[in-house]
């Protein structure tokens, strides 16, 4: 019988989000009043100009509406970062046989790491995060940081190494 368990987290929008949105929007604005300034030489490609900016304001605006997917499927574990709920891209799969270390998380962890072995699938600073180490043979070991829910933690306890699961989450 297959296993397949998914959670979804979305990321919280805080200070830096919304300056971002507004930042986007000055910067929309501006242009658009720049445009409008300038009409006078750019002639019947006003219109267009104002459309195309007004656009490209609403697709930045999409690319800092972010979530992650932990998906567990008969032993492997994929993350996924969702961009707008339109793209997606896989940031991690691995075996969850292959998992050396399973423990709360603090930042000091990870500090000294290269970050291209780093995947981060959480809200920054969350409570309930967890550092998860991935190491393959003949690679690099991963370091995976990610706030699963219950129903997460019991779906990954099944498949995890005995001499992890029973520290694991706690």
């Amino acid at each position: 019988m297959d296993t397949f368990f998914e959670q979804i987290i979305s990321i919280k929008k805080d200070g830096k989000h919304i300056a971002g949105v507004l930042g986007i929007w000055f910067a929309a604005l501006l242009l658009c009043f720049l445009v409008f300034m300038y009409s006078g030489y750019i002639g019947s490609i006003f219109v267009l100009l104002m459309a195309g900016i007004i656009y490209g304001a609403v697709k930045l605006l999409g690319l800092l509406n972010i979530e992650y997917e932990y998906i567990v499927t008969n032993g492997v574990m994929d993350i996924d970062k969702i961009i707008n709920k339109s793209s997606r891209k896989r940031l991690s799969s691995f075996d969850l046989a292959n998992i050396s270390r399973l423990e709360k998380f603090n930042m000091s962890q990870i500090e000294r790491i290269d970050k291209k072995y780093v995947v981060i699938a959480c809200n920054p600073g969350d409570s309930n995060a967890y550092l998860m180490v991935s190491e393959k043979e003949g690679k690099k070991a991963e370091y995976i940081v990610f706030s699963p829910n219950e129903k997460m933690q019991s779906a990954i306890l099944k498949f995890l190494p005995k001499f992890v699961a029973n520290n694991a989450f706690k």
